[in-house]
């Protein structure tokens, strides 16, 4: 993927707490636009129109990301169980119409500090000696802010009072963040990039399987139809859908019949393909393992 958007809506911030998340998942890496599959394009606050201009003119996958979505959150502390609050995320889906993309939220500087382990003993002290209501210097003040901004500072002030260790003040932070969240969405995107080259690379090699014998029997070998049935099982459940992975002749003929009632449904013509590849590689690896009528 590739990080782009305005100056001062903090870039070089989420991509650094994208590149951490993906070092960690291993699933995606921060590249350079012109070698990534998914943008994710950062905006603050609000979508001006050159935010919009940007956003259609990628030609990619887009993700929009509302960096510094703690700023929306509301003064009431302790009070956020799904992120930087539901304001945020209203905000986002209202800004979302405007764009034509997908915007999840994410406080970047908390993602940033639970990822890179920022909060360190000087200043899980000072938080505890915060929420004990003892003073600390300007020093540290300063080095908490700098930190965790004020909206993280008062959630883990919170959270200590609740009576929360480091590691789950740590695990709130990040979550709070809603980096995992952002990571799922580019998942989501990732992988039906991945099928669509999938389908892409076949659509050639059959044009060539015309002239090409060799080419047909690749096609045909039951390794390529379960690796295509594979990209397509990652594509549907990367949405939400659910695939049984279960390897018995059973599950392997069920498969198939769940999923060639799915792709004669009211589905677009992506997920038709993804049930059709289903389906074929399920009867594929049914008929393996001794499956008969």
């Amino acid at each position: 993927m590739a990080v782009s958007g305005r100056r001062g809506v903090g870039r070089s911030t989420v991509a650094h707490a994208l590149a951490r998340a993906g070092e960690l998942r291993g699933t995606i890496t921060v590249t350079t636009s012109l070698q990534a599959d998914v943008d994710v394009y950062v905006v603050a606050e609000v979508v001006k129109p050159e935010d919009c201009d940007a956003i259609a003119a990628t030609g990619r996958a887009v993700l929009a990301v509302l960096n510094k979505a703690d700023l929306i959150a509301t003064t009431q502390s302790g009070c956020h169980p799904h992120g930087p609050t539901t304001a945020a995320r209203h905000w986002s889906a209202r800004l979302s119409t405007r764009v034509g993309v997908p915007i999840e939220p994410l406080a970047g500087v908390l993602a940033v500090a639970a990822l890179d382990d920022l909060v360190d003993d000087t200043l899980w002290a000072a938080l505890q000696m915060l929420a004990s209501q003892h003073p600390v210097t300007t020093q540290l003040r300063r080095r908490l802010l700098d930190t965790l901004d004020v909206f993280g500072v008062t959630q883990a002030v919170a959270a200590i009072r609740r009576g929360a260790t480091r590691a789950e003040t740590d695990t709130l932070l990040r979550r709070l963040s809603c980096i995992d969240e952002v990571v799922d969405k580019i998942g989501v995107l990732g992988a039906q990039v991945h099928y669509q080259r999938v389908l892409d690379a076949v659509a050639d090699l059959e044009t060539l399987a015309v002239t090409d014998r060799r080419v047909g029997e690749f096609l045909a070998r039951d390794d390529t139809v379960v690796a295509r049935m594979l990209a397509a099982a990652d594509a549907v459940e990367a949405v939400g859908l659910k695939v049984d992975r279960c390897d018995s002749a059973a599950a392997h003929l069920r498969r198939a019949v769940d999923w060639q009632r799915y792709r004669r449904g009211p589905v677009a013509g992506m997920h038709r393909a993804c049930g059709a590849d289903i389906v074929r590689g399920s009867l594929r690896l049914w008929s393996k393992v001794g499956g008969s009528a």
